[in-house]
């Protein structure tokens, strides 16, 4: 009976473990399909404040938190592969404008997913997307992304 109830718990903890790393896989796949909404241009809006804290998604994209006179905003990038690659770098305590389009997370936080961001202290732009709304580094192949 011993030996039953030996192979059942570790059975059981077998179980557990999976479990647990299903979850953890799936829920990373969901917040990372979730950072993916699509572009809606009905919903494109315009902010300006200062770069708090920068987000680096295991990949997914870079996120920047940014904060204005009473709001936080979560504005979605660019994979970090791609910033690096175009030589897009951001400094905390700059002041930005974002331009992008607007959605609520499964997290219940507002995120905006950039098209367009200006540094307003240096006067440089930087477009995220093209004309049709569509990412820029898209169009890059996978094995594009080791190039210079």
């Amino acid at each position: 009976m011993s030996d039953f109830a030996g192979q059942a718990r570790l059975n059981l903890c077998k179980t557990i473990l999976i479990a647990v790393f299903l979850f953890s896989l799936f829920s990373s796949a969901y917040a990372e399909s979730d950072i993916k909404e699509g572009y809606d241009e009905n919903t494109e809006i315009t902010i300006k404040g200062t770069l708090i804290e920068m987000i680096h998604v295991k990949r997914g994209p870079v996120i920047l938190r940014i904060k204005t006179s009473g709001k936080s905003y979560n504005v979605v990038t660019a994979p970090r592969w791609y910033l690096s690659r175009e030589s897009i770098t951001f400094s905390p305590d700059s002041v930005l404008e974002i331009t992008g389009s607007k959605y609520y997370g499964a997290d219940g936080n507002l995120y905006i997913i950039g098209r367009q961001i200006k540094n307003i202290e240096t006067g440089k732009q930087i477009m995220l997307r093209d004309s049709f709304c569509k990412p820029l580094w898209g169009r890059h192949k996978m094995h594009d992304r080791r190039l210079p």
